[in-house]
């Protein structure tokens, strides 16, 4: 059974969401996973991340982008890749016991905290 959090709750958790988002860029998933598991399944606190950072990496890209901060050459095929693996990770997640899929989140969560602090 889903626990339920009311919308006063889930717009300051967007609003912090996008704000980690607009500053760390898609991060922000690492932030709106662990918030959206409160009321949701585990799979389903995954896909609807991605679908609530969509917004706010557009947004907040698009900003960079117009201010000269996004060079080009590092973008396109950037671009290209995450949108391979977007595909490739919204195909393999529904296939991935939930059990596995916590543990693979929690070691990229892990080695990212580690890759920032060395």
């Amino acid at each position: 059974m889903r626990k339920r959090s009311d919308p006063g709750k889930r717009l300051w958790s967007g609003t912090l969401l996008g704000a980690v988002n607009g500053l760390f860029g898609g991060g922000g998933g690492m932030v709106a996973v662990p918030l959206l598991e409160r009321s949701l399944p585990v799979r389903e606190a995954h896909a609807t991340a991605i679908a609530a950072v969509l917004p706010a990496t557009l947004l907040s890209g698009a900003v960079y982008a117009f201010t000269g901060r996004v060079p080009l050459a590092v973008l396109l095929p950037a671009a290209i890749g995450v949108t391979a693996g977007g595909y490739l990770g919204a195909k393999l997640l529904p296939l991935l016991p939930v059990r596995v899929a916590d543990l693979l989140f929690g070691l990229l969560m892990l080695a990212a905290g580690l890759g920032m602090i060395l």
